[in-house]
């Protein structure tokens, strides 16, 4: 038969059950029930006899699909029947997978075979489907659905602790996804509270506090019953003991993050339960007073619906009743450790979903014997959790919490687990805070105003003479009664807190009240004033880094807005709004508070990007600052933001024409390769002289390093040679600025240069400003040089300063820029040894071998020789060799020419004059006279040739001293005056 043919069968036979029981109730009454029923069994043995003769895999799943779909008149249970069989064949039999992505094997496989093979190999969500199936038809597979869940939360924490157990974030990440996973799938309270106690005993040694932490306060939400909003499914002296435990390891979390410098739980935003509180000890004290509530809420629900239905269900509800209250106020007693119940058997008597309000009402106050029972099975297996929780633990625990502040938890705490016993740091911690109440800045309260119970407490510690006490020095007196780790820590925030009551004006039950920060958020607004609290607040209270760095750049924008508003930005002097936080030097120091400096960096940035009309002299200190804590931190990646965000701010400056704020946070910044951009910006539109004096202002002469200053001068040349290289007073005032002697001094004689090449293209002689000006910057480079102990260059300047001179006596010439040749002619051609000397200084011809030919030019016009000679002796002296020299010429020239007296003028060579050689003679003899030196002269004239009588003078003159004599003899000379014969 085809599909098709028997689809239709099976449908009107369907369609005729649905008939038959209108009609046979009518007409036949209970005889044709009977019929009916007789009917759907028949069928249904009819179907599984069919069922059982198919001959192929193939068939038998049609035949299934088919009679999933029929009714046998049943309600329903064949045909579910059916399709649990036509969802198994599809998986567990090998021929008929389309695709073995599930990898079950070749063999056909039975339904606790299918369900383990689903789980091994991670199909879950089939597994589930399966479980589901399974549950479905009753029997043994109670709570299969549950055990897959179980099955699956332990292959993550086996994939976990293979691959990737030494990561921190993923150890937490993965009790997270259990979380999820158990309230997905509504997993038993009391299964997933055992799971994470299982698991945080075996990994107890290897994870840190603040994990386990994490896992034993989830532990204590199932078992309590708040995650499933039920009854608590564990007894409540366990409880107790686990939370304990869980205080415990918050203090030691606390601690360590504390001392790690942490600030947030990490991973505690993957629970559901504990909202944005970031402080461990905070979000347990919550978590715990929420717990605390639910018990109570349910306790409160048992008792009312238990006295609505007293009548009905008296015995019932005594028994239970009983058995509860032995549950939740005594400890129940320890069973032989021998006992150790299996898996499935332990998962059956669990229910699988939360429990409905009247879970403790008569029908189901069974479950709370069940309970007890179950406790005893438990405790065979965790009884480790017991044994580590002691007096002395509880002790501990209580201390601890009250170190860290947490005066209700302990007391709480205390009063669950021992209410009997009160330690003595609880009573203390209660005087303290009664006399935090009392203190004022000036209080000295009576004795007579002190009951007998904290009088009694204070004379115990502290020696009282007078009838006043001051209440502030008697709480640092009972600090020093604490033990250290046991409410010391606490006492000194009371007294700090104390302490800025009294700046703030506030009272202590109102400061006591507010958060550490926002306390510190108030000093800082008095900032010029409540500097030692705020240090003191911050040592003994544990603050976020960030959290404080935040509160400091808010307080100083609030400050800087105020200095803007009232004129005193360009100003750091004493003047100011006090006493807001608003000097560079004031928020310096307070930054001290911050124990990170980036911190500091990131929060004042923070304000640049997402404050709105700050004003931008504001917003440059702001960035000023920000970049100094980022430098001294070394914190680059601050640095280059803090790059990017200038780039883009400089258009906005530049819009408003505020140059003054770019020359400022260019100046204040110091990163000029970084904002070499600002420098451009600055110089092309004419602001130099204003960067200058920013830097002045900015340049702190005890910090300023000189690689600092070199720095800014150096970026300040570049982008003036870049952007304009031919303001030459734009150099020179940064020269002059920077005090750069030699730069100056060379710019000086360029600009003379310069001046004097104008006045060659003009060339005008009556118009010598030019000259004029030339010959200005050649004497101050002169007097620059000179400052600096530079005296060749002092010389050339003087020097060049007297050539321009010239240049303007005698315009007709040309004096400046000759060439060397040119500057010799010059210097032979001149007939004054004034003009001779300037040429000769100007352009370093002042040697005795220059001065040479100059005298022999000058030789045959002995008026002028005696006139030069005369000027040239006042001024250098006659060198010997220049003068031998002159004597060479002299003789050469005259064995060259000869005696020409019997020739007549026009044969006379070279145009001389008939007596050149008496003209020669005379000049020489002017030489000659000027020399001192009777030895040299006598060299003289014997080398000239011509001159006996000068020779015979001068023999005669050294034959009266003998020839070892010094140069040094003397003779007396016209006048009185001793002269050197030699």
């Amino acid at each position: 038969m085809r599909l098709s043919e028997a689809s239709a069968h099976l449908g009107s036979f369907s369609a005729r059950i649905k008939e038959e029981p209108s009609h046979l109730q009518t007409n036949i009454g209970s005889e044709g029930q009977i019929g009916m029923s007789w009917i759907s069994s028949t069928a249904i043995k009819a179907a599984d006899a069919t069922l059982s003769t198919c001959p192929s895999p193939y068939e038998k799943r049609c035949l299934l699909q088919l009679l999933a779909a029929a009714d046998f008149g049943d309600g329903g249970s064949a045909a579910a029947r059916y399709r649990r069989l036509y969802w198994k064949i599809n998986l567990a039999e090998p021929s008929l997978r389309k695709n073995d992505d599930l990898h079950l094997g070749n063999e056909t496989l039975d339904d606790a075979s299918l369900l383990t093979a689903l789980e091994e190999n991670m199909q879950w969500e089939q597994a589930r489907n399966w479980a589901r199936q399974l549950e479905a038809s009753g029997g043994p597979w109670k709570s299969t659905f549950h055990q897959v869940t179980e099955t699956q939360a332990e292959s993550m924490v086996a994939e976990w602790k293979e691959f990737l157990w030494d990561v921190p974030e993923e150890r937490v990440a993965l009790w997270g996804h259990c979380q999820t996973l158990f309230i997905r799938y509504s997993y038993p309270a009391l299964q997933a509270g055992m799971f994470f106690l299982k698991h945080a005993e075996a990994v107890e040694k290897d994870l840190p506090a603040r994990e386990l932490h994490e896992m034993l306060l989830l532990s204590l939400q199932w078992l309590s019953g708040m995650i499933t909003q039920s009854n608590p499914v564990y007894p409540l002296h366990l409880l107790r003991e686990i939370e304990t435990r869980v205080w415990l390891l918050a203090v030691e979390s606390e601690a360590q993050g504390k001392s790690e410098g942490e600030i947030s739980l990490t991973g505690s935003s993957q629970n559901p339960l504990t909202g944005n509180i970031s402080n461990i000890i905070d979000r347990t004290a919550s978590i715990i007073t929420k717990m605390d509530n639910h018990i109570n809420s349910m306790k409160n629900r048992t008792v009312e619906k238990y006295d609505a239905r007293e009548p009905l269900h008296r015995n019932q509800v005594l028994d239970s009743s009983s058995s509860t209250v032995t549950i939740g106020s005594s400890k129940t007693k320890r069973r032989a450790k021998g006992y150790a119940p299996s898996r499935r058997p332990m998962v059956d008597q669990v229910d699988k979903g939360p429990e409905p309000e009247d879970s403790f009402n008569s029908p189901n106050l069974r479950n709370d014997v069940q309970l007890q029972d179950e406790s005893l099975k438990i405790e065979i297996s965790f009884s480790k959790w017991e044994e580590r929780i002691g007096p002395g633990e509880l002790e501990r625990a209580v201390l601890s919490l009250l170190e860290f502040g947490q005066i209700s938890a302990a007391k709480q705490l205390q009063q669950k687990l021992s209410p009997g016993q009160m330690p003595s740091e609880l009573i203390l911690v209660d005087v303290a805070l009664r006399l935090a109440a009392m203190s004022t800045p000036t209080s000295q309260i009576p004795i007579a105003m002190l009951d007998e119970e904290l009088l009694s407490v204070i004379q115990s510690y502290t020696l009282i003479d007078q009838h006043l006490i001051y209440p502030l020095q008697v709480l640092e007196t009972l600090a020093t009664v604490f033990i250290e780790g046991s409410g010391r820590g606490l006492c000194k925030r009371i007294i700090a807190v104390v302490k800025a009551a009294n700046v703030l004006g506030l009272s202590f039950s109102e400061a006591f009240g507010k958060h550490p920060i926002e306390l510190l958020q108030l000093l800082s607004l008095k900032a010029q004033e409540s500097l030692e609290e705020a240090n003191l607040l911050v040592q003994t209270h544990h603050m976020p880094a960030a959290s404080i760095a935040q509160i400091l750049a808010e307080s100083f924008l609030k400050g800087l807005l105020a200095a803007h508003r009232g004129g005193y930005m360009d100003s750091q002097k004493e003047e100011g709004p006090a006493p807001l936080l608003w000097r560079f030097s004031d928020f310096l120091k307070w930054a001290e508070l911050c124990p990170s400096e980036p911190e500091v960096g990131h929060a004042l940035m923070r304000l640049v990007i997402t404050g709105q009309e700050i004003p931008l002299a504001c917003e440059v200190e702001l960035l000023i600052l920000s970049h100094h804590f980022y430098k001294s931190s070394a914190c680059l990646d601050g640095v280059d933001v803090l790059v990017a965000l200038a780039a883009t701010r400089v258009e906005a400056y530049v819009s408003e024409g505020d140059f003054a704020c770019l020359a400022r946070l260019i100046t204040g910044v110091g990163n000029f390769y970084a904002l070499n951009f600002i420098l451009g910006i600055l110089i092309e539109n004419g602001q130099l002289d204003l960067l200058l004096q920013k830097y002045s202002a900015a340049a702190d002469p005890t910090t300023g390093s000189t690689e600092a200053v070199r720095g800014f001068r150096m970026a300040v040349l570049t982008s003036l040679k870049h952007f304009n290289p031919y303001d030459l007073d734009a150099f020179a005032m940064v020269y002059s600025h920077f005090d750069m002697k030699h730069e100056t001094a060379s710019l000086l004689e360029s600009r003379a240069e310069q001046a004097a090449l104008q006045w060659f293209e003009c060339y005008d002689r009556d118009q010598n400003a030019d000259l004029l000006e030339s010959m200005r910057y050649y004497i101050e480079a002169a007097e620059v040089h000179s400052s600096i102990d530079a005296g060749n260059k002092t010389r050339r300047a003087c020097a060049q300063a007297s050539l321009v001179s010239l240049q303007i006596r005698i315009p007709d010439s040309k004096w400046l820029n000759l060439s060397e040749t040119n500057a010799r002619r010059a210097l032979v051609e001149q007939s004054r040894f004034l003009e001779a000397l300037i040429v000769a200084e100007a352009y370093g011809l002042n040697q005795p071998t220059e001065w040479a030919l100059v005298l022999w030019n000058q030789m045959l016009n002995p008026e002028l020789t005696e006139e030069f000679v005369a000027e040239f002796v006042a001024v250098l002296p006659l060198q010997p060799s220049m003068l031998i020299e002159l004597a060479r010429f002299y003789r050469a020239e005259v064995a060259a020419r000869g005696d020409q007296s019997q020739f007549s003028v026009w044969l006379t060579g070279g145009g001389l004059p008939a007596e050149w050689a008496k003209y020669l003679g005379r000049s020489f003899r002017c030489l000659l006279k000027r020399t001192r030196d009777l030895r040299l002269r006598l060299q003289l004239a014997i080398t000239a040739t011509g001159f006996t009588d000068v020779v015979d003078a001068c023999m005669k003159a050294l034959d009266r001293v003998s020839d070892t004599a010094a140069p040094l003899v003397l003779r007396k000379g016209h006048g009185g005056a001793y002269l050197p014969l030699m």
